[in-house]
């Protein structure tokens, strides 16, 4: 039998705090911040062109090489423009990240629902101080079952836990699902701190960094 990990409270604020101070992460924090809240609406297609821009690249997300060279930074931009994302991100759609990610591949062959997620959430967190949104990543689908028994995903999705179940939900376009995981998780450990979403994301993933960087070597 699996042993199931915990979280608590201050596991998920040392984990801020820790990013928030590292050298490199925390720096670009502060320029994702700083943009964001100066240019918090998606109407001007330079604008947006330029915020996808930032967050591909502190995020490291090779965005560039999935949208080709046939403009498809400008079709991405102006998309975000034509889906009313200001309104939306602002009340927590999250059918948003489906729309779009289903859209990317319909338009480039390349399903970008990851970086659609942090595009929503860093608008939501940074512009309307909300916690609406979670961040999807390899690191977190692959570790989130960490914290989850068999039979607690069973109740939930009515399905079987498999290795590779909680990745299917960035190829099946099911992010409020995917969400659902996350919120049990924080419900479960009984976390109450502000911003849970945004902080699991950086406790799952400075948790697990080192592996990280030796995959990436």
């Amino acid at each position: 039998m699996r042993v199931i990990e915990k979280i608590t409270n201050d596991d998920l604020e040392f984990a801020e705090y820790r990013v928030k101070n590292d050298i490199k992460y925390g720096r670009e924090g502060v320029l994702i911040d700083s943009a964001l809240r100066q240019y918090p609406q998606n109407n001007d297609i330079a604008i947006v062109s330029m915020k996808i821009c930032l967050i591909d690249l502190t995020n490291g997300t090779n965005l560039m090489r999935n949208l080709g060279k046939d403009g498809g930074l400008y079709d991405l931009a102006e998309k975000i423009i034509q889906v009313d994302f200001d309104k939306r991100v602002s009340t927590g759609d999250l059918s948003l990240v489906n729309e779009i990610a289903k859209w990317t591949k319909e338009k480039f062959g390349k399903n970008l629902f990851s970086f659609i997620s942090k595009y929503c959430l860093y608008h939501n967190v940074h512009c309307y101080d909300k916690d609406d949104y979670v961040i999807y990543d390899s690191v977190l689908a692959e570790n989130i079952s960490k914290y989850i028994s068999d039979e607690e995903y069973k109740n939930i999705t009515g399905k079987k836990l498999y290795k590779n179940s909680i990745k299917k939900y960035k190829y099946d376009y099911k992010y409020e699902d995917y969400k659902k995981i996350i919120d049990y998780v924080i419900q479960k450990n009984n976390i109450t701190i502000s911003k849970p979403h945004r902080k699991m994301d950086w406790f799952i993933w400075y948790k697990n960094r080192q592996s990280i960087i030796e995959n990436n070597k």
